[in-house]
């Protein structure tokens, strides 16, 4: 099997429109602003959709779980779920038995919600994969997962020989 070579900032046949992860930049933000276009008239914008996603997965969540999934750093995160909170999309509930943990849930207003802007989310994804088979998006998406996985290995691992914990 003829396999092509993997070529990096150090090559000097680098070439930065060929270089995947800074093609992967590029389509994450104009993913993510074609995304805050399009959810900016049904009063959300892309973190609260993220939330809203993320929920619909997995209802009710803890805030520590919606911080990682989200890729959102704490303050930030809970700051939003106040705001969501005060517009009737979200419950936060301080557990009992360990006042530091706060799970929340959706509320039939977040579903409502979320029903209504799915169809934005849908219309951009098939833009986006337009002329890509089901084949090539289950690639493209196992390709991804292990860059992910990959860039959560501490690179320091094999020098300290146990691995750091990242999100």
């Amino acid at each position: 099997m003829n396999q092509a070579k993997k070529i990096g900032p150090s090559d000097v046949e680098f070439n930065l429109d060929d270089y995947v992860l800074y093609n992967l930049n590029r389509a994450s933000a104009i993913y993510t602003d074609e995304m805050s276009a399009a959810l900016k008239s049904h009063g959300l914008n892309t973190v609260k959709w993220r939330i809203l996603m993320l929920l619909s997965d997995k209802n009710p969540s803890s805030v520590g779980e919606l911080a990682r999934r989200s890729v959102t750093k704490m303050p930030t995160l809970t700051r939003m779920l106040m705001r969501m909170e005060d517009e009737g999309l979200v419950i936060r509930t301080v557990l009992q038995d360990d006042r530091r943990f706060v799970e929340v849930t959706m509320t039939p207003k977040a579903v409502k919600t979320l029903r209504a802007v799915q169809s934005v989310g849908q219309r951009v994804f098939e833009r986006a994969f337009e002329g890509a088979t089901a084949r090539e998006v289950a690639i493209v998406t196992d390709v991804l997962k292990r860059i992910r996985k990959n860039l959560q290995r501490s690179p320091y691992e094999s020098m300290q020989g146990k691995p750091r914990k990242r999100a």
